[in-house]
């Protein structure tokens, strides 16, 4: 994420999410002071769910501030009252995003993804199929890798039904595309490679916001973000999601209906 000069404030608004026996949770909560390496929060309304969060569980922040927001990622350090269920401690974030409208964290990970363009856009073309391999994700959209040239690629405000591998499983998901970029001549750290002898295969950066997606898929998504949090935290390499043959052929045999 963009690291940039502002912090949190006393008295920000925070919305908090959590994952809790594998839902995600959504807390309103004040920021009522700063500590060099830690926020405290309290509750806007007191809230028994608060009580099981552990030390090091994953939390995704968004604080509002006269219209503007900001989301980040951090962890839960410890409650702060005897009734555990209104105040309480997470690790400062020392990276975060600016948004001026509510958005959703975005972290780096591999899944799989099948598209279909479904609606064109002036220079693209409904019932193109493709797929591709994500670079971030996040609960308001993805970017993706693909292997095609941008004259064969999907075009700017083509409207997309996604298949997106999450964890062991699949979410549906209308999007539209927002921005493409060649990749062609990026490395897998999106950084310039040196000239090569031989031509390179032709690939494109596709990044696309969710349209349409229910409640539930974007709780996996969250779900799945903060399972990538715990891994590298344990200092664990995030296994890419994928779907096996059986589940890509039963995906095939239903696709596009």
């Amino acid at each position: 994420m963009i690291q940039t000069a502002e912090k949190p404030s006393v008295h920000d608004q925070t919305l908090v999410e959590a994952e809790i026996d594998g839902s995600v949770v959504r807390f309103r909560a004040v920021v009522v002071n700063l500590m060099p390496a830690a926020l405290w929060l309290g509750l806007v309304k007191k809230d028994p769910q608060l009580e099981q969060l552990r030390p090091g569980d994953p939390l995704v922040l968004t604080f509002s501030r006269n219209g503007v927001g900001m989301v980040a990622e951090s962890s839960f350090i410890s409650h702060l009252n005897a009734a555990e269920s209104r105040l309480f401690a997470i690790e400062f974030p020392r990276d975060y995003r600016v948004i001026q409208r509510r958005s959703y964290l975005r972290m780096d990970a591999e899944c799989q993804v099948q598209f279909l363009v479904t609606s064109q856009s002036e220079a693209g073309g409904a019932g193109v199929e493709g797929e591709g391999v994500t670079r971030n994700i996040g609960a308001g959209g993805i970017q993706l890798l693909v292997e095609s040239s941008l004259d064969e690629s999907v075009r700017l405000g083509d409207s997309l039904e996604v298949r997106l591998a999450v964890g062991q499983g699949a979410i549906l998901a209308e999007a539209q595309v927002v921005r493409v970029e060649d990749a062609t001549d990026l490395g897998p750290d999106l950084r310039l490679l040196p000239p090569a002898s031989k031509p390179r295969r032709p690939r494109c950066l596709v990044a696309v916001k969710f349209t349409h997606i229910s409640e539930g898929a974007q709780d996996r998504i969250i779900r799945h973000i903060f399972a990538l949090q715990r891994a590298r935290r344990a200092g664990h390499k995030p296994v890419p999601s994928t779907w096996d043959g059986r589940e890509r052929r039963r995906e095939n045999r239903r696709a596009w209906r």
